[in-house]
C-alpha cells in the first residue's frame, strides 16, 4: 500500500508541476530562514560548554556606577580587586578565586627578535590562579605551574601559530607594550591551550601573568577593577550562596566606604544606591550581560520575522493543496466507492505533503549552505552547517522540524480531502466538500497582515535610519580623524603633528563617538548636590570637535584662568543647573575647588543614538581630578588629507617603531554606530519582499481555486450577457475585502511593534502615517493585479465548454 501511495503521490506532484514547484519553493524559502535562525540560536546557547566542570564555575558581579555609560549603578562584570580575596576569606565554598584583567583597548603591541610589531587583542592579565579555575587543554606546558612566575605567558594554540607558525614554543620570549610610548615587558611562554570547540564569556588569545594581579592597590582610597570568578566544589544554590555575599559585601563596605570616598556608609548609599555582591553561574554570563541587550533581546525581532515568514510558507502550502481539491475529488470519490477508508486516504496525503516537505528541506540546505556566509556577516558570528560542532543535534531538530512542518502544513488539507461524499461527488456536485472556504480566507487574510505588517516597519525604519544619518550631532564629523592613543599637551608626537601641513587643531578628549569614557563628579549649586558626567579635554578639544556654541566661549589660550577653574557645559547641564549659567560658579565635593562657568555648547552625540546626551561638565584643568582615554583628535584644513595623513603616519613609525598606529575616521565610526540598525533593516526588507511574494501565490492559488469552483456561475453569467470586466470584478471584490480586512488589523499591530522599536532610541521619530497609507495601496493594487490575472483566464473561456454536459 506504501509503495502505490507514494506511486500516486509522485505522478500527482509531476501531474501538477507549478503548484508543486511553488509549494516546494515556498516551503524552502521558510524552511531557510528558520534554519538559519536554529544555526544561530545553537551557537548562541552554546557558550561556555566546552567543558563540563564549567558548570561549578561562577562570575562574581558588584553593583556599582563606577565607570558605566549612563553614571547609573548596574551588576557590573568588573569589580573592584578587594573582592577577590573577600571572596576566598568569607565564601568556604570556592575552592579556587582569580582575578582576571579587562581586555586592553586595542590590544597589546607584540615584538618578536627581527619581526615587525603586531597588535593582539584579548591578551588579560590574570594572577596564578587562573588555570586552576579554568580547566582549558594543555597541548604544550603544564597546566598546575605554567603562570605560576611573573613574566610568563600561555598562548591559544591558535596564537601561537600564528605568531611562530608552530606550537612548539615553550621558553620563547615576546615583547609586550601596552602603550606607544611603553619600554616594553619580556615574557616568556610557558604554555599553549587548545582553543576552545565553543565559544567562551571569558574570552583572550593569551592569558599573561605579570605579578600583578597577585596584590591589591596598597592605599585604600586607590580602586582597581577586574574580573573575578570562583571554582566551588560542587554546583551551588545561587539564591543561598547570594545572600550569603550580600552580607559580606555590606560589612565590608561599612569598615571601608570612609577610607575608600571620605564619606560614611549611609550618606553614600543613598538617593537609590545600593551596595551589593552576587554570583552568576558561568554559563550564563553570555546571556545576561551587564550594560548590553543580551543576544536574545537583540533577535526577538529576527525570531519573530522567521516564525512568520514559516507560517506564511505553511498558510501558502494549506492554500496551494486545497486549490487543487477539485481536480482531486474524484479520485477520492471512486476510491472512497472501491473501500477506501478515512485514514488511509489521509495517509495517502500525508505522504504527498512528507515528500514536498523532505525536497523543501534539501533545497533549504543548499540554500543554507550558499547564504550561510552571508548571515554569519549580518551578525558577526562564524556559523558552520556541516562542520558544526553541534551538527547531530542540528539534524535532530530537523527531523523534528520536517514532522512539525509535515503534520502542520498537510493535515488540514488531507483531512478535508479524505472526507469527501463520494456519492455526491461523482454526481458532480462539490459544494459539500468546500465548507472550508472560511478557514482559507482566514489564511489569506493572516498572509496579508503579516506582509503588509512587514511593509509599514519598513518604511518606518526607513524614516527613522534616515533621521538619525542625517540628524545634527551638534559636531563637525568631517576630516576629523581618531588615533588611538593617549594625549596631553606639550606631546613630543602631538607637537611635531600639528607641525605637518594640513593638520588644524590636535586634541583629546574621553568623549569621541566610537571611544566614549564618562566619569561621574559630585557637584553642589545652589546648596543641592548634582551627579555629572565630567570630561577632561584640552585646550583645543571643542574646537577640533566643531562644536556650537550656544552661550557665552569655549576655552581659549588668551584666558589663564581657562587652566585653572573654568569650565563649559552642555545643555542637558544647563537645564538641569537652572538657565543663564555663563558666569555662574560651582563647588565640587566636599567644597574643596571652586569652578566657574564660562560657556554653554550644544549638546553632542557621541555614543549610540539609543542612549541620550548626558549632562556633561567639560574643563582644562586636572583640578579635581582628571579621566583619560586613548583618543587622540585630528582636524584637518580639507577633505584631502591622505598626504598629510601619510605624514602622521611615518612621524608615528619614527618614534615608535614598536608600536602600530590604529586610527579611525570619526565619519567611519558615526556609519558604525548605524551598522546594527541599517542590518536588521535589510533583514526585515529580505524577509518582506519573500512574504509578500508568498502572500501573492496564496492569492493567486485562492483565485484560482475560486475561480475553479464558479466556473459554472461564470459561464451562466456570460451567456446572460455578463461582460469580461464584470466577470474580473465579481471575483476581484471578495479579494479586496479581504485585503482590507487584513489592513485593518495589520495597523494596530504595526503601530504597537514598531513604536516599541522606536523606543530603543533616545532619538527617534514621530509615528508616520505615510508607511501605514503606502502599505495598504500597495497591498491593494498587487492584490488586484495578481487575482485579475486568474480572473481574466476564467472570464475569456468559452462558457459552452462549462455547460455542455449539462
Amino acid at each position: 500500500m506504501f509503495k502505490l501511495n507514494l506511486k500516486i503521490a509522485l505522478r500527482n506532484l509531476f501531474k501538477n508541476k507549478v503548484y508543486a514547484a511553488i509549494n516546494i519553493g515556498g516551503l524552502a524559502l521558510g524552511l531557510t530562514a528558520f534554519v538559519l535562525l536554529l544555526l544561530f540560536i545553537n551557537h548562541e546557547t552554546n557558550y561556555d560548554k566546552w567543558n563540563p566542570d564549567l558548570d561549578k564555575v561562577y562570575q562574581i558581579r558588584e553593583h556599582h556606577d563606577s565607570f558605566t555609560p549612563d553614571n547609573q549603578q548596574h551588576w557590573m562584570e568588573s569589580v573592584e580587586s578587594r573582592v577577590g580575596a573577600l571572596v576566598t576569606n568569607k565564601v568556604p565554598q570556592f575552592k579556587q578565586v582569580t582575578k582576571v584583567g579587562i581586555s586592553w583597548g586595542d590590544g597589546y603591541s607584540v615584538k618578536l627578535a627581527n619581526a615587525d610589531p603586531i597588535l593582539i587583542k584579548d591578551i588579560r592579565d590574570a594572577d596564578s590562579l587562573f588555570f586552576k579555575v579554568f580547566p582549558y587543554k594543555f597541548v604544550q606546558g603544564d597546566q598546575l605551574t605554567a603562570i605560576s612566575t611573573p613574566n610568563t605567558i600561555v598562548l591559544k594554540r591558535s596564537v601561537a601559530l600564528k605568531l611562530f607558525g608552530t606550537e612548539k614554543v615553550l621558553g620563547k620570549q615576546l615583547k609586550l607594550l601596552m602603550w606607544r610610548t611603553d619600554e616594553g615587558r619580556m615574557v616568556t611562554v610557558t604554555g599553549v591551550v587548545e582553543d576552545p570547540s565553543t565559544p567562551q564569556s571569558v574570552n583572550f588569545n593569551a592569558i599573561l601573568h605579570s605579578g600583578e594581579r597577585e596584590q591589591d592597590p596598597d592605599q585604600i582610597s586607590n580602586t582597581n577593577h577586574c574580573e573575578v570568578y570562583a571554582l566551588a566544589a560542587q554546583k551551588l544554590d545561587t539564591t543561598a550562596v547570594n545572600k550569603v555575599l550580600q552580607k559580606v559585601y555590606v560589612d565590608y563596605k561599612k569598615r571601608t566606604i570612609v577610607d575608600q570616598k571620605g564619606i560614611d556608609f549611609k550618606d553614600y548609599y543613598k538617593n537609590g544606591k545600593t551596595p551589593g555582591l552576587k554570583i552568576v553561574p558561568l554559563q550564563e554570563v553570555y546571556s545576561t550581560p551587564s550594560l548590553t541587550p543580551s543576544w536574545l533581546d537583540k533577535i526577538k525581532p529576527i525570531i519573530a520575522l522567521s516564525i512568520f515568514l514559516l507560517l506564511v510558507s505553511i498558510i501558502n502550502f494549506v492554500n496551494l493543496s486545497t486549490a487543487q481539491s477539485v481536480q482531486r475529488a474524484k479520485e477520492v470519490g471512486v476510491k472512497k466507492v472501491l473501500g477506501a477508508y478515512k485514514k488511509q486516504l489521509v495517509i495517502q496525503f500525508l505522504l504527498e505533503s512528507a515528500i514536498q516537505t523532505l525536497a523543501s528541506l534539501f533545497i533549504c540546505v543548499i540554500l543554507v549552505e550558499i547564504l550561510l556566509p552571508a548571515f554569519s556577516n549580518q551578525f558577526d558570528v562564524q556559523l558552520s552547517f556541516w562542520h558544526s560542532k553541534q551538527l547531530l543535534s542540528m539534524l535532530f531538530q530537523l527531523v523534528g522540524l520536517f514532522i512539525f512542518i509535515t503534520l502542520l502544513a498537510g493535515f488540514y488539507p488531507a483531512w478535508m480531502l479524505s472526507k469527501y461524499n463520494p456519492v455526491k461527488v461523482l454526481k458532480g456536485n462539490y459544494e459539500n466538500g468546500f465548507k472550508g472556504i472560511a478557514l482559507r480566507n482566514g489564511l489569506v487574510i493572516v498572509q496579508f497582515i503579516i506582509a503588509v505588517t512587514f511593509i509599514i516597519g519598513i518604511g518606518v525604519m526607513q524614516q527613522q535610519t534616515s533621521y538619525v544619518a542625517n540628524k545634527d550631532l551638534g559636531f563637525n564629523r568631517d576630516k576629523l580623524i581618531n588615533i588611538s592613543t593617549n594625549y596631553n599637551d606639550g606631546d613630543p608626537f602631538g607637537e611635531r603633528v600639528k607641525r605637518v601641513t594640513g593638520v588644524k587643531y590636535v586634541a583629546t578628549t574621553t568623549q569621541v563617538m566610537g571611544n566614549t569614557f564618562n566619569f561621574s563628579n559630585e557637584i553642589t549649586f545652589n546648596n543641592q548636590k548634582y551627579d555629572l558626567n565630567t570630561v577632561t579635554v584640552t585646550m583645543d578639544a571643542l574646537p577640533a570637535l566643531g562644536v556650537q556654541v550656544v552661550k557665552g566661549r569655549i576655552f581659549s589660550r588668551a584666558y589663564g584662568q581657562d587652566t585653572i577653574n573654568s569650565v563649559v557645559i552642555n545643555q542637558s547641564a544647563e537645564r538641569l543647573l537652572g538657565k543663564n549659567m555663563v558666569g555662574k560658579q560651582y563647588k565640587t565635593f566636599k567644597g574643596t575647588n571652586v569652578f566657574q562657568v564660562v560657556g554653554v555648547i550644544k549638546d553632542y552625540n557621541n555614543e549610540g543614538f539609543d542612549k541620550a546626551v548626558l549632562p556633561t561638565i567639560y574643563k582644562v584643568t586636572h583640578l579635581g581630578g582628571s579621566s583619560n582615554t586613548n583618543n587622540l583628535l585630528i582636524r584637518f584644513e580639507s577633505e584631502n588629507y591622505k598626504p598629510a595623513m601619510k605624514a602622521i603616519e611615518g612621524i608615528w613609525k619614527e618614534l615608535y617603531p614598536a608600536f602600530p598606529m590604529r586610527y579611525i575616521a570619526v565619519e567611519d565610526a558615526f556609519q558604525n554606530e548605524l551598522k546594527a540598525t541599517r542590518r536588521q533593516m535589510q533583514i526585515i526588507v529580505l524577509f518582506s519582499v519573500i512574504s509578500v511574494i508568498l502572500s501573492l501565490l496564496g492569492l493567486f492559488a485562492l483565485s484560482a481555486f475560486i475561480a475553479k469552483r464558479k466556473t459554472k456561475e461564470i459561464a451562466i453569467r456570460k451567456i446572460l450577457g455578463a461582460s469580461n470586466f464584470q466577470v474580473i470584478n465579481m471575483l476581484n471584490r471578495s479579494f479586496l475585502i479581504l485585503v482590507i480586512i487584513a489592513n485593518l488589523i495589520s495597523w494596530p499591530i504595526a503601530f504597537i511593534l514598531t513604536r516599541k522599536w522606536l523606543e530603543g532610541f533616545a532619538y527617534r521619530i514621530d509615528m508616520p502615517i505615510w508607511p501605514f497609507l503606502m502599505a495598504t495601496l500597495l497591498s491593494v493594487v498587487i492584490a488586484v493585479f495578481t487575482v485579475s490575472l486568474q480572473a481574466r483566464k476564467a472570464a475569456v473561456n468559452n462558457p459552452v465548454d462549462a455547460l455542455k454536459y449539462e
